[in-house]
């Protein structure tokens, strides 16, 4: 079947030839797109023209679908469903469609789950789409909308915008503290089993974080360690008491109010890296992108 070009006339052929084939009725269709009997055949008759082919079989009581009429029927189908679901979106500034975003780990589950309900209830059409990793996305091969990145802001052929900075500050279960005699005493770090996050960031290596605090504080750090793949399990190792962990300022807030954790000393180094919302060149043109970079800039204003 060789297709003609979409003129104005095959697109209104089309949307009546789907609306007739769904209802089996000519008479039918013209009572739902509010024409004539005879329009609706005459529109039919001019596509089966353009086509040069027959969609349907005309019976005195009945119609019945040609195997040409059912193939197109399939496509036309998929394709108005489509379009007619991506005009919603513009229609409701986008703000009913999915949101797909990557996050790191530990970000998403100690800090964007405790809020996520107020996004949610703010959009609630929009269908929200959470995925977790400590890597970067590859937004050409990937099908989400944006990122939230711990880095250094600066992503080739992408747009970042800033969310937060963070600080970095050793933490430990009160306990432990005691036993190790920490509270105002960094140096007695050498006697301490210090617990990784092995991929604080895209890249890290295992010790960067301890490395960077212990550099800036002029300290030396112990050869006695443990390190997990993410950030949340260093922090409920040291909770248990196994050791001492580098804790970020969003990550440990709770844990250190109703003292499941303790900074044993008041040494927080400000972290090289910061949170970034990230997506393509194009994606802030996007309204569902921009509402949630906005609703992220508000939550994090209350932090």
């Amino acid at each position: 079947m060789q297709l003609p070009k979409l003129t104005g006339s095959v697109l209104s052929g089309l949307h009546c030839f789907l609306i007739a084939a769904d209802q089996m009725s000519f008479t039918r269709a013209a009572e739902i797109l509010c024409l004539t009997q005879s329009a609706v055949s005459h529109k039919i008759k001019n596509l089966e023209d353009s086509l040069g082919v027959q969609l349907f079989v005309r019976q005195p009581r009945k119609l019945l679908l040609t195997e040409e009429g059912k193939r197109l029927k399939t496509v036309v189908a998929q394709n108005f469903g489509d379009i007619a679901h991506e005009l919603r979106d513009l229609k409701t500034l986008e703000l009913s469609g999915d949101l797909n975003v990557s996050v790191p780990p530990t970000f998403a589950q100690t800090w964007l789950l405790p809020r996520l309900k107020h996004f949610i209830d703010k959009y609630p059409a929009l269908r929200f789409h959470l995925r977790t990793r400590n890597g970067l996305v590859d937004f050409q091969t990937e099908s989400f909308d944006c990122a939230i990145y711990f880095g250094h802001g600066k992503y080739q052929g992408l747009h970042s915008e800033k969310l937060m900075d963070e600080s970095m500050i050793p933490v430990c279960s009160p306990q432990y503290a005691q036993e190790y005699q920490l509270y105002g005493h960094p140096e007695n770090l050498m006697t301490c089993m210090l617990l990784h996050d092995a991929a604080p960031w895209a890249r890290a290596g295992r010790n960067d974080e301890w490395q960077y605090w212990a550099q800036t504080n002029g300290l030396q750090l112990p050869d006695n360690s443990c390190s997990f793949d993410r950030a949340d399990l260093a922090l409920q190792a040291a909770q248990n008491g196994l050791g001492v962990a580098m804790g970020r300022r969003s990550f440990i807030a709770e844990q250190i109010r109703d003292g499941r954790l303790v900074m044993p000393f008041d040494m927080a180094v400000t972290s090289p890296l910061s949170y970034y919302v990230v997506c393509r060149q194009d994606g802030m043109a996007s309204p569902r992108i921009k509402a949630f970079q906005q609703w992220l800039l508000d939550e994090i204003a209350e932090f």
